[in-house]
């Protein structure tokens, strides 16, 4: 292999690494992989997958990078030994599955691994003895002699070890040995908790949220078991802060709101946080722990998480369902199934639920800073489905758990395929997130079932819709199969099989089915409209989903025409669900366009009442993102419209919305550069306040604020004492805007005086 390919990660291409003909680990590669109980660890090519996530798909070997002294495979393989092939045979495809799957195999049977080995230029049959274990029963970890086995050495070698710092991690690890019900662990488990209460985690840690949720699960659910007085002061103190903390949609980012304003700090919500946050004030809450306004910001969390069931998985932050990796966002789905099975609601619960299960494989394996919520979550939420479901899900993903349990039961954290060194979980000592799955038949804890499940156990036939859902790729399936996709229940099983009958021009016209009673059949004949009259009078069917799914098929047909459609529904509707906005922001108004683009499409609406009432709408919206976006355009419609806006645009400039405050800024400016336009005082003062402002988004902010203020020239001296103050306050490691700053001053020092007054909005009302 040419020495320039070896300095990348490769993707899928014709060219596939080969350690036998000389090519080198490629500089910059990915983490190595525990490969099982063998006490060695190995490389596998990467290829290209969901987002930067990858997989490895192409890897036909594995590269030895360590093997640890006194394991089953010390003496059998070394480092810069290739594995080559299982058995008599070569790997044909994904060598890491492959291997997975092999341990299980081996271990079923005589407990032989049978590798081939390439060693200095031979190829030989080598074999490493592992401890013999049963396969995963067809219920596992139910009526599973192999899930018996694994949890109780699991918990054994995790107890020895111990629970030494208080952190997220070893949380997790009590929350496993909590779950075994076995007393002779809870005088260790005791001991952790009173450590946790007589060294109370601080508001001041950095990511406070994250420490004060598993803190308040674990301390929840010890109490649950135990009745233990000692902590519920404790779970009392954590659940104020996290009440006190969240943002005005109930929902929470890495910290607590900015008391200031009331809103989230820094970009937002974060709901991989925000959802074990409120699972564990509803745990607090059954504990008898009464806070202020507890039952509130459960029941507006639950209102928030609640908005995504039918559409897709819950986003990153505020943002509208996402599609992208498919069912289940970094474990955010899952955990929801619990929460909402706390809270008794089986709708949430059965949608969550179907998405967990329908998440496998490399949709499972990815993760925004890593996988590992989306492993901890999985198969907890799997369960709620019933014994079938988890067994079924296992038969198709237990290679990752083959995979990822050392010799130690350690299970360190593996990442997915393309992930680099110094991960957000990089080093975790977390067995306990694969213990709590194995000790779902015990039912100790709420988390591994103690409440039972709020909905029925699937069917057989459910069971084997979840698992179609979940395949990545229709390439190749019969169109009898994609037709058939197109009302399933899963949203990204319809827009995957959408996608390949579109491009194979398989798609015919839906009118005949507009009227079918089950809304799923409405969406896909929507999806299979040609005629766009037909299809903006799908706008107002009373189920969101086709509403949306009208908005998204009227844009494809005629964009231009569906933005008038789609702001007379608004207007008609007087509004419409958060959700339906952050989609049409998607589809109209999407990240990367440019105010002209927007404006030009705005102006393009010729009813101009319902144009300007629309834009209302919308920057009267809850998602700074939607509102950020519209608020661009408007500086390119018609002057009398944008003074019939201009209280809005006031607003907006000084009261950003209440979610997606990571477009905030953009908003802001955005509406200040509408006031600075018509000379307004008021946009002078906001745009110097935003200059001043030291928070976060400051990159895109301070320019652009800075480029206002000084548009005004002489009128802007008025201002300078703001601006020479938030100078001073930067110190030697922001001297980029400490320079801004002065400059901008100085260019308002050296323009000439105006005596002319600005004009105010009062002038306009």
């Amino acid at each position: 292999m040419p020495a320039a390919d070896a300095a990348r990660d490769p993707a899928i291409s014709s060219t596939i690494y080969d350690f036998t003909a000389g090519d080198k680990l490629p500089r910059g590669a990915s983490h190595d992989w525990t490969l099982g109980p063998t006490g060695a660890r190995g490389w596998c090519q990467i290829g290209k997958g969901l987002a930067s996530e990858g997989n490895t798909r192409p890897s036909r070997q594995i590269l030895i990078t360590q093997v640890s002294s006194g394991t089953p495979a010390s003496g059998v393989l070394q480092k810069g030994d290739v594995i080559v092939g299982i058995g008599d045979q070569a790997f044909s495809s994904d060598a890491r599955i492959a291997f997975a799957k092999a341990l299980g195999t081996a271990q079923a049977a005589d407990g032989q691994l049978v590798l081939q080995r390439f060693r200095q230029g031979k190829t030989e049959q080598v074999s490493i003895t592992l401890p013999k274990l049963p396969a995963f029963s067809a219920t596992a970890p139910y009526d599973c002699e192999k899930s018996r086995i694994l949890f109780d050495q699991g918990c054994e070698a995790l107890s020895k070890r111990g629970l030494k710092r208080t952190d997220i991690p070893t949380h997790i690890n009590a929350l496993a040995l909590l779950a075994s019900g076995e007393e002779k662990y809870m005088e260790q488990l005791k001991d952790y908790a009173h450590r946790m209460v007589s060294r109370p985690v601080s508001p001041e840690i950095g990511l406070p949220c994250w420490h004060f949720a598993f803190a308040n699960l674990f301390l929840s659910e010890y109490y649950l078991v135990t009745n233990d007085q000692k902590v519920l002061p404790e779970i009392k103190r954590l659940s104020k802060y996290l009440v006190d903390g969240r943002g005005p949609l109930s929902t929470w980012g890495h910290s607590f709101v900015d008391p200031t304003n009331h809103r989230l700090r820094g970009y937002g919500a974060v709901n991989a946080v925000g959802v074990p946050v409120v699972m564990s004030l509803t745990l607090a809450r059954e504990c008898g722990v009464d806070v202020p306004n507890l039952d509130k910001c459960i029941t507006e969390s639950a209102h928030f998480f609640r908005r995504h069931v039918g559409l897709g998985a819950i986003p990153y932050g505020d943002g509208p369902p996402t599609t992208q990796y498919g069912h289940d966002d970094n474990g955010k789905n899952s955990a929801s199934a619990l929460f909402f099975n706390f809270l008794e609601d089986s709708r949430a619960t059965k949608y969550y639920t179907r998405t967990a299960m329908a998440s496998y494989g490399s949709d499972r394996e990815q993760g925004h800073t890593g996988n590992f919520f989306n492993m901890f979550w999985s198969l907890p939420a799997v369960a709620l489905g019933g014994p079938e479901a988890t067994g079924m899900w296992l038969k198709e993903f237990g290679w990752y758990y083959d995979l990822a349990r050392d010799p130690q039961h350690r299970y360190p954290y593996q990442g997915y395929p393309n992930e680099r060194e110094g991960s957000a979980h990089s080093g975790w000592d977390c067995p306990g997130a694969y213990l709590l799955h194995l000790a779902l038949p015990r039912k100790v804890i709420r988390l591994t079932g103690k409440k039972g499940s709020s909905i029925e156990a699937f069917t057989a036939e459910e069971n084997k819709e979840n698992m179609d859902a979940g395949r990545t790729s229709y390439k190749g399936a019969s169109e009898v199969v994609l037709k058939k996709a197109l009302t399933s229940w899963s949203p990204v099983a319809r827009i995957r099989a959408e996608k390949e009958l579109r491009k194979r021009k398989l798609l015919e016209g839906g009118e005949t089915i507009l009227a079918a009673k089950d809304p799923i059949v409405r969406i896909a004949a929507v999806n299979s409209l040609k005629d766009y009259e037909i299809c903006t009078k799908m706008l107002d069917d009373e189920d969101l989903r086709v509403r949306i799914a009208a908005m998204q098929a009227s844009a494809r047909l005629d964009k231009p025409r569906a933005v008038e459609a789609v702001f007379s529904h608004l207007v008609r509707a007087k509004g419409e669900n958060p959700v339906f906005t952050q989609k049409l922001g998607d589809i109209f108004f999407p990240l990367g366009s440019r105010g002209k683009q927007i404006g030009d499409l705005l102006n393009g609406i010729k009813d101009r009442k319902v144009a300007v009432q629309g834009v209302m709408i919308l920057l009267d919206d809850e998602d700074a993102l939607v509102s950020s976006r519209v608020a661009m355009g408007v500086r390119y419609l018609p002057k009398d419209e944008q003074v019939e806006l201009l209280p809005k645009i006031y607003q907006r400039a000084t009261e950003p919305p209440a979610g997606n405050v990571m477009f905030a800024n953009g908003l802001r400016v955005s509406c200040v550069e509408v006031l600075a336009s018509m000379k307004l005082k008021e946009g002078l003062e906001i745009a110097a306040d935003l200059v001043a402002e030291n928070s976060w988004g400051r990159n895109a902010r301070i320019p652009r604020a800075a480029a206002v203020v000084a548009s005004y020239q002489g009128h802007a001296k008025s201002v300078l004492p703001v601006l020479n103050k938030a100078a001073a306050a930067y110190g030697k490691g922001d001297n980029k805007w400490k320079a801004l700053i002065e400059q901008t001053a100085k260019k308002i020092e050296s323009a000439p005086t105006t005596r002319d007054r600005l004009k105010t909005i009062k002038n306009f009302r």
